[in-house]
């Protein structure tokens, strides 16, 4: 390999690392200041949440097309092109009058993070060595975890410090930073000559049916799961996505193409990535309950706990990175995910007396699992396509993720419901103080989710020793032949 070649991955690396951290920071960073924006707009919660929500539904939405179009007319193209809407999305975010406004403006954000997520994976995948791909994509999920990490914190001091315009103003110089790295540093990469006809019918089903059934998920417990309106548009979204399966069979040149699923090594690590998002998130977001309502830490300290987990799975993701280069992805991903079961397992011994430190282990715990498992299954999708394909390959990461989160949230929402609720009547009826029915009911609330994530876990883990050992039949068959 020339030195020219050897310098110019990591210097793809640098520019995708910057565009990441700045758009990771946006998550912990917006979600900690919903509070704040109420309170500026006088608006209610369910308003709210939907800056927060636009998100969520235009990333998942529009990812897969976004990869199609990276892999049709240039990844350096998309990826650049996301940089600035997205930091033109910032601007107007800053200088929102109203929570409309405001929403409308992040939903500009959104396309443009989801343009630069959807090719970042796939250019640096590009610009690496099979060999090393573990490694780069274990620093990606490093920056990613930083991100993570410094979001809430992040997002915490400047409202605290100035207001919650300042979480988007602030950002603006980076995104030109970051753009002006892309357009000078990136290359363009070779396109195929062959002419690609967009996929409008495969597109539009898809953002229709993803939308339709993330809206329903994450309202199905503020207005019911059997609601007309719940029901209504998870029945939509369901005949709008197997709609996009049929289209995208027969599509001349399809926005997602299906033979990719037909791989069998492609299909398993897509499907665990959601189940691994899903055995994560009910946890996650039961925790800062917990940390606040039940053990009554400061928020500094819950802020320092929860970081704590984000830190160790910053630290574990380059190592199990390189671990599966040397000797594969299946080894490290299953001990994550059991790693990950391990930790929500170890939820069930959280009382009122609780320690700081006993927390601090269960937030090691189970950020070495995630850690442990997100690099390794990201390189086995990544490295399980064709060049041509790692725009949608990346984007079909960023979907899978966004779909296990949406399905976790939801679970979670309404397990950790249902047992406070049900906790609290028992607890009053036996004359127990309501001050002290609050915190016993939210401890019984992480009890319950812990079980919604053991049981991902295990299926997760059970799906990864089917493939493994599929993986290892297939290979001595080789060898025999």
């Amino acid at each position: 390999m020339d030195n020219s070649r050897i310098q110019y991955k990591w210097i793809s690396l640098a520019v995708i690392s910057v565009g990441t951290l700045m758009i990771t920071l946006d998550e912990g960073a917006v979600r900690i200041v919903l509070p704040e924006l109420g309170r500026a707009f006088n608006a209610p919660a369910d308003n709210v949440v939907w800056v927060w929500l636009i998100y969520l539904l235009v990333g998942a939405g529009l990812m897969l097309t976004l990869g199609w179009l990276g892999d049709a007319f240039g990844r350096k193209r998309v990826y650049t092109a996301g940089l600035i809407l997205f930091t033109v999305g910032l601007s107007l975010s800053s200088t929102a009058t109203t929570i409309g406004f405001l929403i409308v403006f992040r939903g500009i954000q959104a396309v443009g993070g989801a343009m630069t997520v959807a090719m970042g994976n796939a250019i640096v995948t590009a610009s690496f060595p099979s060999r090393e791909r573990g490694l780069a994509l274990g620093i990606i999920a490093f920056v990613v975890s930083i991100g993570l990490l410094g979001g809430p914190a992040f997002g915490g001091a400047l409202v605290e410090w100035l207001d919650w315009r300042a979480i988007f103003y602030t950002r603006i110089p980076v995104g030109i930073v970051a753009t002006i790295m892309a357009i000078v540093l990136l290359r363009r990469e070779g396109l195929s000559a062959t002419f690609r006809k967009f996929d409008r019918a495969g597109a539009t089903t898809l953002l229709g049916g993803v939308s339709c059934v993330l809206v329903a998920i994450n309202r199905g417990q503020y207005l019911g799961w059997l609601s007309l309106p719940v029901i209504t548009l998870l029945t939509a979204g369901t005949l709008l996505l197997v709609w996009f399966v049929t289209i995208e069979r027969h599509a001349h040149d399809p926005v997602l193409d299906m033979a990719l699923f037909s791989q069998r090594t492609f299909a398993t690590a897509t499907a665990t990535n959601v189940i691994f998002y899903a055995a994560t998130t009910p946890v996650m977001f039961a925790l800062p309950f917990v940390l606040l309502d039940a053990l009554l830490l400061p928020g500094s300290i819950a802020g320092l706990l929860l970081a704590a987990l984000f830190a160790v799975r910053a630290l574990v993701s380059p190592v199990a990175g390189r671990i599966s280069d040397r000797i594969g992805p299946w080894s490290p991903a299953t001990l994550g995910m059991v790693t990950v079961g391990v930790g929500a397992a170890l939820m069930f011994a959280v009382s009122l007396e609780t320690s700081n430190s006993h927390v601090l282990v269960l937030m090691t715990v189970m950020g070495a699992g995630m850690g442990a498992f997100a690099t390794p299954n990201l390189s086995t999708i990544m490295g399980s396509t064709s060049t041509a394909q790692l725009g949608t390959a990346s984007a079909v990461v960023a979907t899978s993720r966004h779909i296990g989160q949406s399905l976790g949230l939801a679970i979670a929402g309404t397990v950790f419901a249902y047992a406070k609720l049900t906790r609290s009547r028992e607890l009053l009826a036996q004359g127990v103080l309501p001050d002290v029915v609050e915190a016993h009911a939210t401890i019984a609330g992480l009890h319950a989710t812990a079980v919604v994530s053991v049981g991902c876990a295990v299926v997760g883990v059970l799906i990864l020793l089917v493939q493994r050992a599929i993986t290892r039949t297939h290979r001595t068959a080789l060898q025999h032949d």
